[in-house]
């Protein structure tokens, strides 16, 4: 089987692009901020990482000039700010001269959530399709009859940008991509599957490139409440600047954050061809399903994910003393971070301390992005030999036993990276990457 490398990376977060974003990690800040503006009008918990990026920024991409921002979602937006980024730092400035060849051996898998709307069209809708009289009579119902005229407010554009396969389809154009494409629905592992079934399609010989990675606007409306509702969310009122807290045992809840992360992942014949430089190497990639508790969880202990990450060392034919870096998802919701700390306590051991690195407290949970934008920090750290800090990890939970934050960044060799995604539906992965 040929050798997959990774040619370029990108992302859009709260923090900024991908550079912002490793800045204010590596400074130990936080892009957690009060909400303002009328799209987070009343939003639980009232702050979030959200993200600044504007419709001016995506048509300088590559392949981005062509694309319509008002047929876009959220999710689609950030998928395509990530693609355009890593398309550019891939060495791939003009896509659509591409000849045909090219263009039929480049895919398009990304991950993200179900692709949220905008809520305020639609409760406008299901407010003027419903009678105030018998709402007001305490028997609220909907007259389906009224349908048309409250379709009024919409156009063809609103449902066509609903589709699940939007954030996909878009990447595809801008990256002129025309071979396999697909787009992997679900909680915040579907970042990482997708990286890993794109890995998979590469080695099957289904392609030469794919442009890959995922996106989760945690700060829509949609989600917010949704996480609200299942009481997921970190309490409101705290101070933003230390909401978001992985792994500590103060931790409330999640704090939503926006991100989209992509990558170009190719063959190594494909990199050599047209001269691009390979970043990494992916080595191995696994994923579970640990079946959980209740239907949105919790996980019923941490034992899958430890045979998980056994799993994936034992793929890349890894010992864990070997490895320089742990990217963890550390939500800060303690259903999901308990167990994934003592999955990785009972792997990594007392080293764990020297590797683990993770991000939730820079730019907080980001749904389908948050695996990719730990992949992102983990080559980064791998060019520029840093570990960043602990932003947010103050009081370590017991789960992680002795372990010891970072309060600052330390220089280190960063050669062997392991990245570790886990969703409160029992859906855990994890992939192995290599310095070249």
């Amino acid at each position: 089987m040929s050798a997959v490398v990774f040619t370029g990376y990108g992302a859009v977060t709260g923090a900024g692009d991908d550079a912002a974003f490793r800045a204010l990690w590596l400074a130990g800040g936080t892009a957690v901020r009060p909400f303002e503006g009328k799209n987070h009008e009343g939003l639980p918990p009232g702050y979030g990482a959200a993200v600044a990026f504007t419709h001016k920024e995506l048509r300088g991409l590559p392949g981005g000039r062509g694309l319509r921002p008002g047929t876009m979602t959220d999710h689609t937006f950030l998928a395509v700010g990530a693609v355009g980024r890593a398309l550019a730092a891939g060495g791939l400035d003009d896509p659509a001269g591409d000849d045909d060849a090219v263009a039929d051996r480049r895919g398009v898998y990304l991950g993200t959530y179900t692709n949220f709307p905008g809520l305020k069209k639609h409760l406008k809708l299901t407010h003027f399709m419903g009678s105030p009289e018998a709402a007001e009579a305490g028997n609220y119902v909907v007259d389906d009859s009224r349908i048309n005229a409250g379709m009024k407010g919409f156009s063809g554009f609103d449902f066509l940008k609903l589709m699940n396969n939007m954030p996909t389809a878009h990447a595809a154009i801008q990256a002129n991509a025309r071979g396999p494409a697909n787009t992997f629905l679900g909680h915040s592992s579907v970042g990482l599957q997708a990286i890993g079934r794109a890995w998979d399609s590469l080695q099957l010989g289904l392609a030469s490139q794919f442009v890959t990675g995922g996106s989760g606007p945690g700060t829509l409306e949609g989600l917010c409440l949704a996480h609200r509702g299942r009481r997921q969310l970190a309490s409101p009122g705290l101070d933003p600047a230390s909401a978001a807290r992985p792994f500590d045992a103060s931790a409330t809840g999640l704090v939503p954050g926006d991100a989209g992360a992509a990558f170009v992942l190719e063959t190594a014949e494909s990199a050599q061809e047209r001269g691009a430089t390979a970043l990494a190497r992916l080595v191995a990639y696994d994923e579970r399903l640990v079946v959980p508790t209740a239907e949105r969880g919790p996980l019923p202990d941490s034992s899958g994910i430890e045979r998980l990450l056994r799993a994936v060392l034992g793929q890349a034919g890894w010992t864990a003393d070997s490895v320089d870096l742990v990217s963890a998802g550390g939500s800060g919701l303690a259903e999901l971070d308990e167990p994934e700390a003592e999955a990785l306590a009972a792997v990594f051991g007392s080293s764990l301390s020297s590797k683990l690195v993770v991000h939730t407290g820079v730019v907080g949970f980001t749904e389908g992005g948050h695996g990719p934008l730990g992949l992102v920090g983990a080559l980064q750290a791998m060019e520029d030999g840093q570990l960043a800090p602990m932003v947010g990890l103050q009081t370590p939970s017991a789960a992680l036993g002795s372990f010891r934050p970072r309060a600052t960044s330390v220089e280190a060799d960063v050669r062997r990276a392991l990245v570790l995604s886990v969703s409160p539906e029992g859906t855990v992965n994890a992939l192995a990457v290599e310095r070249l």
